[in-house]
């Protein structure tokens, strides 16, 4: 009896196990890199870190023994979020790749060789509306509907969801993106949110941060960042709001999971 019931309970563990997902937040400097794997362990990587952080994504997705990419996106052309992807594409193959779609100079070697490895026949560009599964799993982007030559406002804004736990990635999206999304009076309630531009002067309203009401809050960000990033101003709305708040670079790494119940920081 004791034997059977120990099973029971073994088998019941592995398949709990089984239903949970990862969402880490990669500490990759000054820049922004965002990995998620479903419960059957596939890969969506949401940028790639700067041009020198990029072999610390590789590193890390190497140390998970993923050895290919079901989605890469970029979620929009700054170097430091789209730096990495040479690296990542040396080493992983990737099923599909996206991006917002924003016009860039080709004369710029830099942005030439990124269109010509990433805009191929694997690529699409997402927009306001768009929506996919990974396993279990939905994105679903939320913003640009229109591109803007600003590139911050035109980042790719994607809530993901699993189960009742959602995920809010703001990208770099700025207040503009914010004013937007509140106009639309859309459901934007999240359990975690990865706040926009590293949590620069430029982001987040107070009416947009009530609205989302999250138990937790990341910021990516380097230390003693040349532009003065995270704002105060920012920071010590988060925390007086009761929310819990990470920043990579003194976090390293930031691991979350989700059982589809809830979500909770992995120590």
């Amino acid at each position: 009896m004791y034997r059977k019931a120990l099973l029971v309970i073994l088998i019941f563990f592995q398949i709990s196990l089984a239903k949970e997902i990862d969402i880490y937040f990669l500490d990759v400097s000054e820049g922004e890199s965002t990995l998620i794997l479903t419960q059957n362990k596939k890969a969506v990587l949401i940028d790639t870190g700067n041009l020198y952080t990029g072999n610390n994504v590789v590193k890390f997705l190497k140390s998970l023994n993923i050895d290919h990419i079901e989605r890469l996106i970029i979620t929009h052309p700054h170097l430091d979020h789209l730096g990495g992807v040479f690296t990542v594409l040396g080493n992983f193959k990737v099923k599909l790749k996206h991006d917002n779609g924003q016009s860039i100079d080709i004369k710029d070697d830099l942005y030439r060789w990124y269109s010509e490895i990433f805009r191929d026949k694997k690529y699409s560009a997402l927009k306001k509306g768009d929506s996919f599964f990974i396993d279990s799993i939905k994105f679903k982007v939320l913003s640009p509907e229109k591109l803007t030559k600003d590139w911050n406002e035109s980042s790719l804004v994607i809530m993901v969801i699993y189960g009742k736990t959602k995920i809010l990635l703001m990208a770099d999206a700025n207040k503009k993106t914010e004013k937007k999304l509140l106009s639309e009076n859309i459901d934007l309630k999240a359990d975690l949110l990865k706040v926009g531009h590293h949590g620069a002067e430029d982001v987040l309203l107070e009416d947009f941060l009530e609205k989302i009401s999250p138990e937790y809050a990341v910021i990516s960000i380097n230390e003693n960042n040349i532009r003065g990033y995270p704002s105060k101003r920012v920071v010590n709305m988060i925390k007086n709001k009761g929310i819990k708040l990470y920043i990579t670079y003194k976090e390293g790494n930031i691991h979350f999971k989700s059982d589809g119940e809830k979500i909770w920081k992995v120590e």
